[in-house]
């Protein structure tokens, strides 16, 4: 977990499951991050490009907006941020190769275990 001394890190979880942002939200704020969410990637991409976020977490099979998608608008838009790709849908291997192509720094399965993905995002965002 993060030391408290160290300064808040928000983290964008982009995903269309309201029960993956709310066990991330919970995860991620006890481990001392704020947390923006968004349910697909155009407006994910508006909250990025609107606020200084340390790393996105981002769904590949989503609506409107696709996670291969957002993941290269990111990249491209602000190519600092961190990027996580996630998902649990059939041909998600593929897809989660594909997504390190398109600019991911990390890809998850889901389900996923919380602590390693806490651990992980506190890796990726101290090198930020």
């Amino acid at each position: 977990m993060k030391p408290s001394s160290a300064p808040t890190r928000t983290i964008l979880v982009i995903d269309d499951d309201p029960n993956i942002r709310e066990l991330l939200r919970a995860a991620l704020e006890e481990a001392g991050y704020a947390v923006r969410e968004s349910h697909e990637g155009g407006h994910g991409l508006a909250i990025a490009k609107q606020e200084h976020c340390a790393l996105a977490m981002v769904d590949l099979f989503m609506p409107g907006k696709e996670g291969l998608e957002t993941i290269l608008a990111l990249r491209r838009e602000i190519p600092t941020m961190k990027l996580i790709a996630m998902s649990g849908g059939s041909g998600h291997t593929d897809m989660l190769r594909a997504a390190t192509v398109f600019g991911a720094d990390l890809t998850i399965h889901k389900p996923f275990d919380l602590n390693q993905l806490i651990r992980s995002i506190a890796a990726l965002v101290e090198t930020h």
